[in-house]
């Protein structure tokens, strides 16, 4: 069985919700279908979405932001230059990353940890957005540690996205 505690509802299951509190509130009675079919299971935190416009990224539950997000590695390294530049995705925030690490033992996000925690080569970092005028931002995927150095821009780095 799932632990409840970490699941987040979906943008459409929280609608789903409100509007039944609203229902409720209105005096409205709900059969035991009906309720049911109101109250359905929300993605675990690490869990690769299978269907609709996130699917095949892992649910990230709700970002610092309060909005729901999901996280994506991208296949190939890439320099700081070609990370900001991604369509339809956008590298996470320093508090973002700071989210990420608390959530990195789950699910799909787990392998990618592992996969990425050797510290011992650049492999072992990851890029972040908020560049200074003359740094790139990184974080160490082992421990959560964050970096700005003038040295990175053109290191090719694995890269997690975010999107909203």
């Amino acid at each position: 069985m799932s632990d409840l505690s970490q699941r987040e509802p979906t943008p459409a299951q929280t609608e789903s919700i409100n509007q039944g509190l609203e229902d409720l509130a209105n005096g409205r009675r709900f059969t035991s279908d009906e309720m049911k079919q109101r109250v359905k299971s929300a993605p675990e935190i690490g869990a690769i979405e299978s269907t609709g416009e996130h699917k095949g990224e892992i649910y990230g539950g709700i970002f610092p932001d309060g909005k729901p997000g999901w996280i994506s590695e991208e296949p190939n390294p890439m320099s700081h230059y070609a990370a900001e530049k991604l369509k339809d995705r956008a590298l996470p925030t320093s508090e973002e990353g700071k989210y990420i690490d608390t959530i990195k033992g789950k699910g799909a996000l787990k392998d990618i940890f592992a996969r990425h925690s050797d510290s011992s080569s650049s492999a072992g970092f990851f890029w972040l957005a908020e560049p200074s005028s003359s740094s790139a931002r990184c974080q160490q995927f082992s421990d959560g540690s964050q970096y700005y150095d003038t040295d990175l821009w053109d290191f090719r780095l694995p890269v997690l996205s975010v999107r909203r």
